[in-house]
């Protein structure tokens, strides 16, 4: 299994992403927005992935180019944030949907716990945002414990829900890799298609959500056909009213562990 875990990230298939749960760190407002642009995209894009707040960062398909996610404690910092994207000279229009619940993603927690970390804890986080696959061995000689000590704490904050470690396909494009993103709006009650969310493989993040868009997901898959597939049964579905869709077509920024880490790193 290691030898193939090698190999899947060295080809760009998988990456091994250590993150806290955006709310254990104080991020308790999670956006999704497009902006639309006049001439070229990717300074734009290069502008807003220097930004702290924004986790990710995509040049896409489709009448608006540009896509990107930010986190923040509270509306004002998003406002903040926003504010700073319309000052870039070739932004025309900024379009936020506000994630209200992450039905999918590698780095919520199924569940949280109440824990209290010392700086001992801060520094093993620290070391594992930097990188996902360390050993016990080298988060040891990171932080000046034994092994053991090591694996008890790690233990510890992964079933706390305070961080998840996760092997996850690369979110851009590679050459055994297509990921669409897609907003849905619903014309009628939303159980039946978050029921079709959460039982589809295909979909590796989602989330209900509230203004362009009432679901934002992200279908990912080794061929268009199979994308193809899901998007057409999510069309098929009675209460979806309206679906957009864009390819991802290079990612700028992906980086969670970024965003997260200034709250623990020194």
């Amino acid at each position: 299994m290691s030898q193939r875990l090698r190999v899947l990230t060295e080809q760009g298939g998988l990456r091994v992403v250590a993150a806290l749960d955006p709310g254990f760190a104080g991020h308790h407002v999670l956006v999704h927005a497009t902006v639309n642009v006049i001439g070229p995209a990717r300074p734009v894009a290069d502008r807003i992935a220097e930004i702290d707040d924004a986790v990710f960062v995509s040049l896409v398909s489709g009448a608006h180019p540009l896509v990107f996610e930010s986190r923040h404690g509270d509306d004002v910092q998003l406002h903040e944030m926003l504010d700073e994207v319309r000052r870039i000279p070739q932004v025309r229009q900024v379009r936020v949907t506000t994630y209200g619940e992450v039905l999918k993603g590698f780095f919520v927690a199924d569940s949280r716990s109440q824990i209290a970390l010392d700086e001992l804890d801060d520094r093993l986080i620290a070391a594992l945002q930097d990188d996902g696959r360390a050993s016990y061995r080298q988060l040891a000689d990171a932080v000046h414990l034994s092994p053991s000590s090591v694996r008890s704490r790690v233990r510890r904050v992964i079933d706390a829900g305070v961080i998840r470690i996760s092997a996850i396909p690369s979110g851009g494009v590679s050459r055994n890799r297509v990921a669409i993103g897609v907003g849905i709006v619903l014309s009628d009650d939303a159980e039946p298609v978050r029921q079709y969310i959460l039982g589809a493989r295909a979909i590796d993040f989602a989330a209900r959500s509230h203004g362009s868009f009432d679901f934002i997901m992200t279908i990912g898959g080794a061929s268009t056909a199979a994308v193809l597939d899901v998007i057409e049964q999510l069309r098929s579905l009675p209460q979806v009213s309206a679906l957009e869709s864009w390819t991802h077509l290079d990612v700028v920024k992906e980086d969670y562990a970024r965003s997260l880490g200034r709250l623990v790193r020194t």
